[in-house]
């Protein structure tokens, strides 16, 4: 029965897939840098906030302060509308993972488990936004030769595939729900069984659709910060677009399938 259940999940999974891969790729990249634009909307509306935060942190002047902030802010919006528009991918992710490295750095990040695993995941979210964009480069390549074989070493492409998707699963960690419900042991447990599958390379696409969409709804009824207001409401804010980015990684590996580097490829090899 339940083998049954699974294969028609399954079943039902590809048929969505194939109905939206047009559209895939393109709602993965609005995801994926979701929270940056929101981060650089908050900078923008919370100027000196964000300033005199600076100043005290990393104790300079406030001139330096200022100019943090406006890379922060420019670069993360920069960042945003090239990878939305499809422009200059590869310039875009070192970018952003610059960002990310550098507010790991100003925020004092890994003083905290929490923040450091979703630093993590954002910068595997990038990683699998680069392949994404190699991908679609050979496939050009190979298109403007006619159909010839390219040789194209492709390992360091899977190897940075395989760890995109493990580094999503760090991420993923921290969404835990920390409470002993039914619900709660239930949706950690069905999450848990579908990110080992997206790790490991086992029904990939499949998994990786039904995870994201069971974090969709999740972030729906959980991150409600237009209910809230004061810190609630921003911290509520920050969760709910670190939680979309996630989707957005997960949708990514909708996109790319396992790669060579995962059980379903070995299974094909035996």
């Amino acid at each position: 029965m339940v083998t049954r259940w699974l294969r028609q999940a399954e079943d039902l999974g590809e048929e969505v897939i194939r109905r939206c891969r047009p559209t895939l790729p393109v709602v993965a990249r609005f995801c994926l840098v979701a929270t940056f634009f929101e981060d650089a909307l908050r900078m923008f509306f919370q100027w000196m906030v964000q300033i005199n935060f600076l100043q005290d942190q990393i104790q300079c002047s406030g001139d330096l302060a200022v100019a943090v902030a406006l890379f922060l802010l420019v670069g993360q919006l920069v960042g945003c509308v090239l990878v939305w528009l499809h422009l200059f991918i590869n310039f875009a992710v070192t970018l952003l993972a610059g960002i990310v490295l550098l507010q790991a750095h100003v925020y004092a990040v890994p003083l905290q488990l929490q923040l450091i695993l979703r630093v993590f995941a954002l910068l595997g979210g990038l990683l699998l936004l680069h392949v994404e964009n190699k991908e679609a480069s050979c496939y050009r390549m190979y298109a403007a030769r006619a159909g010839l074989p390219l040789l194209v070493n492709r390992r360091s492409q899977q190897l940075m595939q395989l760890t995109g998707r493990i580094l999503l699963a760090l991420m993923y960690l921290t969404l835990f729900q920390q409470y002993f419900t039914v619900v709660s042991i239930i949706l950690n447990s069905f999450g848990l069984i579908l990110m080992a599958f997206v790790v490991m390379g086992y029904r990939t696409r499949s998994a990786a659709l039904w995870l994201s969409l069971l974090l969709t709804v999740w972030n729906v009824f959980t991150n409600t910060w237009w209910f809230a207001d004061g810190d609630t409401r921003d911290l509520l804010k920050y969760n709910c677009f670190h939680t979309l980015s996630v989707v957005g990684g997960l949708l990514m590996v909708v996109v790319l399938g396992p790669g060579d580097v995962s059980l379903e490829r070995y299974k094909k090899q035996w």
